[in-house]
């Protein structure tokens, strides 16, 4: 039986747009102008590999635990009220889990903003388990380790894998360490969608209808 490992943001959540946006935001509540570019040179961290980096450039006299929490409550008040799933996702994942699918999640997100925003969409209980970046402690750009933590939560072997993902780094890791990489295109990302497709056994410009993504992965 397939397993399937979602990524969080750009796959299953409309919010990479907020994300790109967090550390500028946090910044401004500082009272600080954020130089151009800071979205691009975070986007692909962890929380606090971003948190590293804004205390080292600004020179911030606060610790990295302290401007963690403070990038994370940019994102507190989306994440538990507002963010939504892309279209289709949520369809998806319920027919993947009628048909026995077992699924997690693989994100650089922290875990509580993670189930704060599954859990107000009714979406927790799908999963097997939610691991974070932050938690293995090596980035999806450094390596595959949080999609082998998940793979092994699920009990699958890693050819019966499918990694759902919308950035072409973390596609390529995935692709690297023997997984099946779907990509799934994301907007507000902004990520090179021809990159993205190198790493990718199947493509996916929308969840819509989500007869066509099972359809395409055989389940």
């Amino acid at each position: 039986m397939q397993s399937v490992i979602f990524d969080l943001d750009g796959t299953l959540l409309d919010s990479m747009a907020l994300w790109q946006s967090a550390g500028d935001v946090y910044l401004k509540e500082l009272g600080i102008d954020a130089a151009d570019g800071i979205a691009e040179k975070i986007f692909t961290l962890t929380v606090r590999g971003a948190a590293e980096y804004i205390k080292e450039s600004y020179g911030l006299a606060l610790s990295v635990d302290e401007v963690v929490r403070g990038i994370n409550g940019v994102m507190e008040r989306a994440y538990f009220q507002t963010i939504q799933p892309k279209e289709g996702a949520a369809g998806l994942i319920r027919a993947l889990s009628a048909r026995g699918v077992k699924m997690a999640i693989a994100t650089a997100t922290d875990k509580y903003l993670v189930r704060a925003a599954l859990s107000r969409l009714g979406l927790e209980s799908y999963f097997s388990g939610i691991f974070t970046c932050s938690e293995v402690g090596v980035s999806k750009r450094d390596g595959a380790d949080v999609y082998e933590a998940a793979q092994r939560c699920l009990g699958a072997e890693r050819e019966d894998c499918w990694v759902f993902e919308d950035s072409p780094h973390a596609a390529r890791s995935a692709a690297a360490a023997g997984f099946k990489v779907a990509g799934v295109k994301d907007v507000g990302g902004g990520s090179d969608q021809e990159e993205l497709k190198k790493y990718c056994k199947a493509y996916f410009e929308s969840f819509v209808p989500f007869e066509n993504v099972l359809r395409t992965i055989g389940i």
